[in-house]
C-alpha cells in the first residue's frame, strides 16, 4: 500500500491510501464557488478541467482547531479523492511524502478514534525537517492519546514521523451522511429479502465499523451462517483452526485496506491455499482502475461499492445458490 501524507493547518501528519487519490491539484486552478450548501463540513463547490466536485473542511471535521474558521487562502493543494465513483476534494497545505507500507506495519490507534483507520511511521528527508515548525500544544496533546507504546517518538527513527491514516468509510459517513441511509432505505424497500436456505458459510473481512455495521444490516435477514474478521490474518487463523467449517465457505466478503493483511492477501490466500472456485466480492470505496484490474487478474469475481447495500445481498444470494452468471 502506499499511503500519501500530508498536513493541513498543523503540524500533525496524516495519510490516505493514494489509490483513493485521484490527482494532487493546486488550489489556485480551480474555479471555486462558495456558500452553496448548508452542510457544516462543505466549503463549496471546486470545478477543475469541466469536473466538478464538493470541497470537505478536512481540518473541522478532524477537530483541530474547532473554534477557527477556516478559509482556502490558508492552504495550497487540493487532494481530489475517489470513493465509490464520486469525487471530492479537501485542502491541505503541502504533501510531504508518499510512503510504500506493508500490511504489517500498520497499527491500531490505542484510543478509539473512530476517524483514524491505523497509524503508521514515515520517513522524512532532512530537509523537510529543518523546516517544520514546532508542534502546538493542543495538537501534540492529540498526537500523544493516539500513539501505541510501539509508535512513540522515542521508539522511532530520527528522520521517521508518526502519521495518522484517515478512516474514509467514516469521513463520508460523518460528512453525507444521506448517501448510506438513502441506500439502506432502497434495501428496506426491497420485498424480496428472506432467508436463503444453504449449508454455505459467508465470509467477511472487514476492518471498519461503519461498513462492517451495513453488512450486518443487509445481510442478518438472510440467516446465512457468518463469520466476520477485522482483518485477513484473523480470518488466516480461523480457517487454519477450523478447516471443516473452512471447507464449507460459499463466499467470501473482503475490504481492500486492512491492517497485518490486507485484502490482496485475502484473495492470494482464498485461491491458492482453500479453493481457487471460491467466489470472491470486493466490497470498497475505491473505485481505482488499477486495483481493479489487479484484483480482478488475481481471480475476483465482483466488485461493489460499500454504499450499495442492495447489491451486496443480490450478490451474496446468487453465489451462495449457485445462480450467479
Amino acid at each position: 500500500m502506499q499511503i500519501a501524507a500530508f498536513q493541513t493547518v498543523g503540524d500533525v501528519i496524516y495519510g490516505i491510501n493514494i489509490a483513493k487519490i485521484k490527482e494532487f491539484a493546486m488550489i489556485k486552478d480551480a474555479q471555486v464557488t462558495s456558500g452553496l450548501s448548508d452542510n457544516p463540513y462543505q466549503m463549496g463547490i471546486a470545478v477543475l478541467r469541466g469536473e466538478s466536485f464538493p470541497i470537505v473542511d478536512l481540518t473541522k471535521w478532524l477537530g483541530n482547531d474547532p473554534k477557527s474558521e477556516h478559509t482556502l487562502k490558508e492552504f495550497d493543494i487540493f487532494v481530489v479523492s475517489e470513493f465509490n465513483q464520486s469525487l471530492i476534494a479537501f485542502p491541505v497545505k503541502k504533501i510531504l511524502t508518499i510512503a510504500s507500507k506493508r500490511a504489517e506495519e500498520l497499527e491500531r490507534p490505542s484510543t478509539t478514534n473512530a476517524k483514524m483507520t491505523y497509524i503508521t511511521k514515515i520517513e522524512l528527508n532532512q530537509d523537510r525537517r529543518r523546516s517544520r515548525k514546532r508542534r502546538k500544544s493542543s495538537l501534540h496533546s492529540e498526537k500523544q492519546t493516539l500513539i501505541k507504546p510501539g509508535l512513540s517518538d522515542s521508539g522511532i527513527g530520527e528522520n521517521e514521523k508518526i502519521c495518522f491514516v484517515l478512516d474514509v468509510e467514516q469521513m463520508l459517513e460523518d460528512i453525507f451522511p444521506a448517501v448510506t441511509q438513502r441506500k439502506m432505505h432502497e434495501l428496506e424497500e426491497y420485498e424480496d429479502i428472506q432467508p436463503i436456505q444453504t449449508d454455505k458459510v459467508l465470509i467477511i473481512c472487514e476492518d471498519s465499523h461503519i461498513a462492517t455495521s451495513v453488512l450486518h444490516k443487509t445481510l442478518d435477514k438472510t440467516e446465512i451462517e457468518t463469520h466476520y474478521f477485522s482483518n485477513g490474518m484473523e480470518f488466516q487463523s480461523w480457517a487454519i483452526k477450523t478447516p471443516g467449517v473452512a471447507k464449507r465457505i460459499g463466499c467470501v466478503i473482503t475490504d481492500i485496506e486492512m491492517p497485518l493483511m490486507d485484502g490482496f492477501q485475502v484473495v492470494e490466500y482464498v485461491k491458492n491455499e482453500i479453493d481457487s472456485s471460491i467466489p470472491i466480492i470486493v466490497n470498497t470505496s475505491m473505485s481505482n482502475i488499477g486495483v481493479v484490474k489487479k484484483l480482478e487478474d488475481m481471480g475476483v469475481n465482483l466488485f461493489i461499492p460499500k454504499t450499495e447495500p442492495l447489491k451486496i445481498y443480490q450478490a451474496v444470494k446468487s453465489f451462495m445458490e449457485g445462480t450467479h452468471v
